[in-house]
């Protein structure tokens, strides 16, 4: 359900990082700071389901992020009924250039929404530095705030740019008239259950999906492969040892209707088990959860749309 505080009562930085600790994925940090600048409250499993979030890490680290980078903000803005506008580079000083000129743009509009990005920040439990989703929001002459689950903080410029990334971009959102004038009838059900059926379908189908993982597992890495995707796949958890797949059946639950058969459930409620198997050390349980998300995914082959959003 969507908050009656009226968007302009609410600032970016009323939303603090304490209010994120407690919620696993990195995508809700940045989604409550623009839901939030709104006045919408958000609905955890739903904004999960709109960014794309059920997906497997990539069997070889090529330098790219595990959260699907600014297309799962795209995903995530369009399932919301917004426009995004995007900008990559090479080049940190353009990127900062660019961001500044479109939040000093949206400011002029209206108010500037924060900014999805990605940055490199650092698990306070285990020193690990990850690429995750950030918000950036409330800059100025020098600075800029910068929200992940695991801080909040303000970043000099300089600072920022000095993180070590290949490619550097932002998704700006650009929040629908409806979303800002009457932000308590803001739905978060219909649009969660068609990205819900349209994530079952790329895990399913996609060459990022559940194929991926099967062709490497069936070119038997090593034992040290095996060891390092083990501890990539524990730094993009967060602290979630069941990679999100007890979110995925929270999800079903909540937002899978007639789509979401008994088979479906409980294949990934025991991938969930498997998956705690595996970061616990249990080379087998790799192969077991192939085996069984691909018998799960195959109930989901049909998923009947949600009526139309009012």
């Amino acid at each position: 359900m969507g908050s009656a505080v009226p968007a302009s009562k609410i600032k970016a930085s009323e939303i603090r990082a304490s209010e994120i600790a407690e919620i696993a994925h990195p995508v809700i940090a940045p989604a409550q700071l623009v839901f939030g600048h709104l006045g919408i409250e958000i609905e955890p499993v739903a904004v999960c389901a709109m960014a794309s979030t059920f997906r497997y890490v990539r069997p070889i680290a090529d330098g790219r992020d595990e959260f699907g980078g600014l297309e799962a903000a795209f995903d995530l803005f369009e399932a919301a009924g917004f426009n995004c506008e995007q900008f990559r580079t090479a080049d940190s000083a353009q990127f900062l250039e660019a961001a500044r000129r479109e939040h000093a743009l949206t400011e002029r509009r209206w108010r500037a929404a924060p900014m999805y990005a990605i940055h490199p920040e650092t698990d306070p439990a285990t020193g690990s530095r990850v690429l995750l989703p950030v918000a950036l929001s409330e800059f100025d002459a020098a600075s800029v705030r910068v929200t992940s689950i695991y801080a909040d903080r303000s970043l000099s410029y300089r600072e920022l740019s000095s993180a070590s990334l290949t490619s550097w971009g932002y998704a700006a959102p650009v929040p629908s008239l409806r979303a800002i004038i009457a932000p308590s009838r803001f739905s978060f059900a219909r649009r969660a259950a068609r990205s819900l059926g349209l994530a079952l379908q790329r895990m399913r189908v996609a060459e990022d999906g559940l194929s991926m993982l099967s062709d490497w597992l069936a070119t038997r890495p090593s034992r040290g492969d095996v060891a390092a995707y083990r501890h990539r796949l524990r730094a993009v958890s967060c602290g979630d040892s069941s990679y999100g797949r007890t979110r995925l059946v929270d999800a079903l639950d909540t937002y899978g209707g007639a789509n979401a058969h008994d088979a479906t459930r409980l294949g990934f409620l025991r991938s969930a088990g498997l998956h705690r198997a595996f970061l616990d050390g249990d080379d087998t349980a790799l192969t077991a959860i192939v085996a069984v998300e691909r018998a799960a995914l195959e109930t989901v082959r049909v998923w009947r749309a949600a009526e139309t959003e009012s």
